[in-house]
Parts: structure tokens; sequence; C-alpha cells
């Protein structure tokens, strides 16, 4: 667990330790913090029991973090839809998210990434803006350098480039793509994530381009993409994703999305 996500459960901890798992589920129901009361469930109070299902199957090279994001993204998709029907009545709140950890977990045994499906639909922002979001996510989930990709996703998640170096160089490792005695440096993670976020704006920048313009006025185009302020998102944060000690500033509607807030405004700043 990296420092970002230990920092904001440490944060949650304070506010959800005492409640029982019902009186977590009923802030969700409730809305107001669901994107937190539901990252605490995850990764404070059973990241235990998910990381055991998790390795109780055969994984490809996708890991606990890449599970567990899409696991977060599932369960907080549609206003939490698939934890507003969970009945406390048929089962336990553990025993239904085991089941549901347990599907998706063989269901993900071939991938080699997760998939982003961020859900915007409940926040608070302009349809350009939502629309410009989801642009990110289909570009970054079908971006054709695999290195580049992982790096995205690693970022997302939470992790420094120092970080993704080191995990980036294990993976190269074991698939013979790099020697063992080398390891990939924390300059060279910047520089694919700073070159893939700025192939991607150009590609979002066009895509806008043909659909405002015609061709022939990509400068404009690439004005056309928003940068997400607070007033777009409520409650979402602007410190640096790479700030450790400002992890307990990521609350909100979603830790994952706040990131990926980032990353898509780190996109346009670069």
């Amino acid at each position: 667990m990296n420092q970002v996500i230990q920092g904001t459960v440490n944060e949650l901890e304070r506010r959800y330790k005492d409640k029982t798992d019902e009186e977590v589920i009923q802030e969700i129901m409730v809305g107001e913090h669901a994107g937190e009361a539901l990252f605490y469930l995850l990764f404070g109070r059973y990241a235990e029991m998910l990381l055991l299902i998790f390795n109780q199957q055969t994984m490809t090279i996708m890991d606990f973090d890449d599970f567990m994001l899409e696991l977060d993204i599932k369960l907080y998709a549609q206003t939490c839809a698939v934890i507003r029907s969970f009945d406390p009545h048929r089962a336990s709140f553990k025993t239904y998210l085991s089941r549901i950890a347990r599907n998706l977990a063989y269901d993900l045994q071939k991938k080699d990434f997760p998939m982003l499906a961020f859900d915007f639909t409940d926040m608070d922002m302009p349809a350009d803006d939502t629309g410009s979001m989801m642009m990110l996510v289909d570009a970054i989930n079908s971006y054709p350098n695999k290195d580049s990709r992982y790096v995205l996703y690693k970022t997302i998640e939470g992790y420094k480039s120092k970080e993704i170096a080191s995990m980036l160089s294990c993976r190269r490792h074991e698939d013979g793509t790099l020697a063992v005695d080398q390891a990939l440096k924390s300059s060279y993670i910047d520089t694919l994530r700073s070159r893939a976020l700025k192939a991607i704006r150009r590609s979002m920048a066009a895509t806008k381009n043909e659909s405002l313009y015609g061709y022939g006025k990509m400068d404009s185009a690439v004005g056309q993409l928003p940068i997400l302020s607070d007033l777009s998102i409520e409650q979402c944060r602007t410190e640096s994703v790479y700030d450790a000690n400002a992890a307990q500033k990521y609350l909100g509607s979603s830790l994952f999305i706040n990131l990926f807030r980032d990353l898509y405004n780190q996109m346009l700043e670069g």
C-alpha cells in the first residue's frame, strides 16, 4: 500500500474506526461522503481479506493494487449501486464483499492491466469537462505503449515515480526486456509519463478539432480542453499527487478520481 493510500486510510480511520459496517454503509447510502466511506471499507477495514482473495487466484502480471483499483471503480460506479444492493438480512457485508471480490478476481485472471471505467455522472461538472475526462479514460485504456500505460495506471493509484521505476524494473526483469543488473530511474518514468500525456493531449485536441471546426485549427482545439478547477469538482484538491504529506487532502468523491483529475490537469499543463 503506497503512502498516498496509507495516508488517506489513516485520515479516514479517525472517522470510521468505531463505526459498524452498517453505519459506514449508511453513509454511502446518504451519498455525501460515499467515496470516502467506500475507500475506508476496501483499503482500511477489509484490505487483508481482499489480499487473501487476490492471492488465491492465478494472475498474469496484474498486481494487487490494480485489482483494488478495479474493485473500487466497480463499487463506486452508478452512485455505488452495488453497495446499495447489499441486503443485510441475506448475508453480512464481509460475505457480500468477498463474493464480489472473488468474482472480480476470477474475471481478471488473464488481464495484464486494469481497465479504467470511472463514473463521472454524479459529479458536479459541465458536460464538456465530463466529455474531456472520458476521452482521457479511453486514451489511457487504449494507449499502445505498455510501459507508458503502466506508468499512467500507477500514477492514478498514487505511486511516486521512484516507486514506479522499481516496480516497472521488476516487471521488465521478469519478461526479459531489462537486464537483471539494471534498474530504471525515476527520470525515465517521468519521461514516459510526459511523452504519453503529450501524445494523448494532441490526440484529444485533434478529435475536438474535427468535431468543432474541421481540420486545420489544432491550436484552437487545445484551448477547448478545460482545466478542471474546484468550481468544476466540488471538494477536489489541487495538491501535487507526488506529495505524500498531502495524502489526507485527497478526500471527496473518490481518491482515484481525484488522482485521475490531477493527471488530467498535468496533461494540460505539461
